[in-house]
């Protein structure tokens, strides 16, 4: 049995798809948030929405708060836990970030779990057509002021966001931070994730929708 490592986002959500179309028998959603804004990071949303997602395809969750200052620490605390659960590794949704990799995989393994990643390599322009292809349905939650026009913000991740993502100087899936997203509904799911918009939030260079459980 293995768990996902994911924020609710489209990168995560393909792994997990293809992890489970390779045989994996994915049971769990991993998960650690930002403990000082309650907030998934990066994503901006609760991280009752992981929840929720996690519920709909039918996972358990393992999440746990954390902090800036104490996030190795607390994942290493995390990944005990994933342990005390019998499960014999983590799938993970990287793209090509190898300091990111190299940081999970080197926890992860330290600790006597497998780690893979399903995604890893691809280009970016492939792995966001084949979420699509597959027929998983997603909104963009967040945005990096600093690289993408807010007018993005509450976009659905489809056909027509790739060909204006692709005029704009950014990766497509938004490897470096340029978007984030929800995923909603896709063949993972038992029915979609029913959520509700209730405004906008910013933080700096990021600007957040405030999206719900509906």
């Amino acid at each position: 049995m293995y768990a996902i490592a994911s924020s609710g986002g489209k990168d995560s959500t393909l792994a997990l798809y293809r992890a489970q179309q390779s045989g994996f028998a994915v049971t769990h959603l991993f998960h650690i948030y930002n403990a000082d804004s309650s907030r998934v990071r990066f994503h901006g949303y609760k991280p009752s929405l992981v929840e929720e997602q996690a519920k709909l395809m039918g996972l358990k969750t393992i999440i746990m708060p954390t902090s800036s200052e104490e996030f190795d620490n607390d994942f290493k605390i995390a990944l005990e836990t994933v342990k005390q659960e019998g499960l014999k590794g983590i799938i993970f949704g990287n793209l090509f970030l190898k300091d990111v990799r190299e940081f999970y995989e080197a926890r992860v393994k330290s600790v006597g779990l497998e780690y893979y990643d399903f995604l890893w390599g691809q280009s970016t322009k492939s792995v966001f057509e084949n979420f699509i292809q597959s027929g998983f349905k997603a909104v963009v939650t967040s945005i990096w002021l600093k690289k993408l026009d807010r007018k993005y913000l509450g976009r659905e991740i489809n056909g027509d966001f790739l060909i204006d993502l692709e005029q704009e100087a950014v990766d497509v899936c938004g490897e470096n931070g340029e978007y984030h997203s929800l995923v909603y509904d896709g063949p993972c799911f038992k029915r979609p994730l029913r959520y509700r918009i209730c405004g906008v939030h910013e933080e700096m260079e990021n600007i957040f929708l405030d999206i719900r459980i509906a």
